[in-house]
């Protein structure tokens, strides 16, 4: 049976007298690859800083982990590493020295084991040859690994990701899949993933998260959703056709 990591029950966001989360109850599985769908002002932001814990809801609860994030923020994020919009480094540091000032933040490791964690997810995300050139000089491909890197230091059974494809070309998209699919294969991590490139989510996600106007919309299977619309088998066109009806 499949463990239950990411669980919203009820949930609603208030901002004064707008309703921009409304009710939405959805569970994700453990080594799930999750896409979370929406047009803009459907409440995608914000239903993300509920889930990192930088808002409270109005009403409702969101577990990580089996933890509620509102009543143990800290012990529930332990699980959870993002990267909410484009990563943000030092330009100055090298990636190496980038990670080993963040791996800093987590007490539970000593400065050897902090060196050894970032020279480890330096080479999980390939960055291997490249972690003493300083973070200016990275294409926007690399920066998107380091920031992966960045949310590997604290052994995350869960990440977010934010329009991680945003501005890369072809090549950094591949490369951007192959890692995700890579890091749920051989570390079980569950992914949580917003993005407006459609046919990227439905090449690695097996489940869907769609929501219209802060309400929900779809959440179960690709493969389902999918088969429930006979004439296409494109997401982009599913999409649409939901956005669009009544």
């Amino acid at each position: 049976m499949s463990k239950e990591i990411i669980a919203v029950k009820n949930l609603t966001k208030m901002f004064k007298k707008r309703r921009v989360i409304n009710n939405m109850t959805f569970q994700v599985n453990e080594g799930d690859i999750c896409g979370f769908i929406g047009p803009n002002g459907a409440g995608k932001t914000t239903l993300i800083r509920l889930l990192t814990g930088l808002i409270s809801p109005s009403s409702g609860s969101l577990y990580l982990n089996k933890i509620d994030v509102t009543k143990n923020r800290e012990e529930a994020l332990k699980s959870l590493g993002a990267i909410v919009e484009s990563p943000i480094f030092f330009e100055y540091l090298t990636g190496e020295k980038a990670l080993l000032n963040l791996a800093m933040l987590n007490d539970d490791m000593n400065k050897e084991e902090r060196k050894e964690k970032v020279k480890e997810v330096i080479k999980i995300v390939g960055l291997e040859g490249r972690e003493k050139d300083k973070v200016k000089i990275y294409s926007l491909g690399m920066k998107q690994r380091l920031g992966i890197a960045q949310a590997l230091l604290n052994n995350p059974k869960i990440i977010i990701l934010d329009e991680p494809a945003n501005g890369l070309d072809p090549l950094g998209m591949i490369e951007l899949r192959k890692l995700i699919l890579k890091l749920n294969k051989e570390k079980n991590i569950t992914f949580f993933i917003s993005s407006h490139i459609l046919d990227e989510l439905q090449k690695i996600c097996n489940k869907l998260i769609i929501i219209k106007e802060g309400s929900l919309v779809w959440s179960g299977n690709t493969d389902e959703l999918l088969s429930k619309v006979s004439e296409t088998n494109k997401l982009e066109d599913i999409f649409v056709k939901l956005m669009t009806s009544n």
